[in-house]
């Protein structure tokens, strides 16, 4: 065991496992070549620092995000993680992503000029508390001399941990290509019943000029996509394009 690590070595253990796991794990989940490793990367990072925390609670709250809401700011945050994780000093690109989630007057996504100030009224010291403290957490994973790996194999392994599924990760485009397929089909076995597929269809917003360039914004760019559709796509589509209706997608027909 290095030096370095002799006064942490339950954390040292930990990450020397995930490391050497990690190549198998990404092959596993088709993370394959740098810039699929940086987009998971990105996604255990804002699933990390940003959703599995007291942002929950806002989500439940009266004020606070709607499924709309989280959806966009989630897949928005995924492109400020990639800059924060590529930047030159990752160290600042974090602490940059930090800020940026930090930040009470900035505006989030699809929630007509809402802010954090008011969307995580009664959540905003524990918010802070938890934002921060995860960020340290990840500078000194970075800085980590027990592998070179560290924060590589630890965000990958919270990615597919709790957000397999998300934009950035193998299985987006897949999803991405079900939703056309639903919209395409009322009676696809992923409906709960036939009268939700046709509901789906028959209330499709009008800003949706074609399923083709919906699917590519999906793709590229969530958040550009009107608020009236991400809202159609978050009721009727995301649910039943993954999970848990996979073992439905999965078999043979």
């Amino acid at each position: 065991m290095p030096q370095e690590c002799a006064g942490d070595a339950k954390l040292c253990e930990a990450l020397t496992m995930l490391a050497e796991q990690h190549p198998q794990c990404c092959r596993d989940a088709g993370i394959v070549g740098p810039g699929a490793v940086l987009d998971a990367m990105a996604v255990g990072l804002v699933e990390d620092v940003w959703r599995n925390g007291p942002v929950e609670g806002m989500h439940g709250s009266k004020r606070g995000p709607s499924d709309t809401t989280m959806f966009a700011e989630s897949t928005a945050l995924h492109t400020h993680a990639v800059e924060a994780l590529s930047s030159p000093d990752r160290v600042h690109g974090l602490l940059d992503f930090e800020q940026h989630l930090l930040d009470r007057e900035r505006v989030w996504a699809c929630t007509d000029g809402r802010t954090l100030k008011e969307l995580g009224y009664g959540h905003l010291g524990a918010y802070t508390r938890h934002v921060r403290g995860r960020i340290n957490l990840m500078i000194h994973l970075d800085q980590h001399t027990c592998t070179d790996i560290a924060l590589e194999s630890f965000l990958v392994y919270q990615a597919l941990r709790t957000g397999a599924r998300h934009k950035g990760m193998p299985e987006w485009p897949l999803i991405v290509e079900r939703i056309g397929v639903l919209l395409a089909d009322p009676n696809h076995p992923s409906w709960p019943d036939e009268s939700r597929g046709s509901l789906a269809r028959s209330s499709m917003p009008n800003s949706v000029v074609s399923v083709e360039d919906m699917q590519h914004a999906l793709l590229e760019d969530p958040p550009s996509l009107p608020c009236d559709v991400l809202d159609w796509l978050s009721q009727f589509f995301l649910y039943c394009a993954g999970p848990p209706y996979r073992m439905v997608w999965d078999s043979p027909n």
